[in-house]
């Protein structure tokens, strides 16, 4: 090899193993720090704290101020009607105040409409339907207390049921009220983004070097 070439190989190996494991090194911070986040949550002093959950990525969290993460999955038992066994909290936002996780921030809502038949339309007095609704509506927040403080997660809403007989002015038949239910989280899984390995780093810089210096064999030998 010519003496002359030795200072343009060495200098288009230097750059490209630095270029490559300075592209690497950023990819490798932003992966480290996107994590797959799944808590599980109790809404008051019942049990059902295994069954009501919630995950999220954090890939997008800054740690800089009041952010809201959107969740990618989640359920919420015991909040529902017409014999449905849970909620779909996808959509629901997680809160976060410089870094810290503080509660969910999430809305739902439920309705169930039934008929029943009391007496038969070929006997006295019929026929006479029984019509029942019933709803419910719900929500989970932090209550702001100052400009960077917050209440804990508590649950809100109410529940409604309403009856009519054959479709005359429906009658309420209950409503009630939950206010400020304490709403408990604990996080029980963190699953962390593949890292790049420095020894595939290295390789892949090590294979950018060869092929500048093909190239450049190349072109002084044409």
């Amino acid at each position: 090899m010519s003496h002359k070439l030795l200072p343009r190989l060495g200098s288009a190996i230097a750059s490209t193993i630095l270029s490559v494991f300075s592209g690497v090194s950023l990819v490798g911070v932003d992966k480290a720090q996107a994590v797959e986040l799944t808590y599980n949550f109790q809404v008051g002093s019942g049990g059902g704290s295994n069954l009501n959950f919630f995950k999220m990525n954090n890939s997008s969290l800054t740690g800089i101020g009041e952010e809201y993460i959107r969740v990618s999955d989640g359920r919420l038992y015991g909040f529902t009607v017409g014999g449905k066994q849970y909620n779909n909290l996808a959509g629901a936002t997680a809160l976060f105040y410089q870094g810290d996780f503080l509660g969910l921030n999430a809305y739902g809502s439920d309705y169930a409409t039934r008929s029943e038949l009391l007496i038969p339309p070929d006997e006295p007095g019929g026929p006479l339907y029984l019509q029942s609704k019933s709803n419910i509506s719900w929500s989970i927040t932090n209550k702001r207390t100052g400009y960077t403080t917050w209440n804990p997660s508590v649950l809100s809403g109410y529940s409604e049921a309403y009856t009519a007989y054959n479709g005359e002015t429906p009658n309420l038949a209950g409503r009630n009220f939950f206010d400020d239910i304490s709403v408990s989280y604990t996080l029980v899984d963190t699953e962390a983004e593949p890292v790049p390995e420095p020894l595939t780093a290295g390789g892949t810089a090590l294979a950018f070097a060869g092929l500048s210096w093909l190239k450049q064999k190349k072109k002084m030998a044409a």
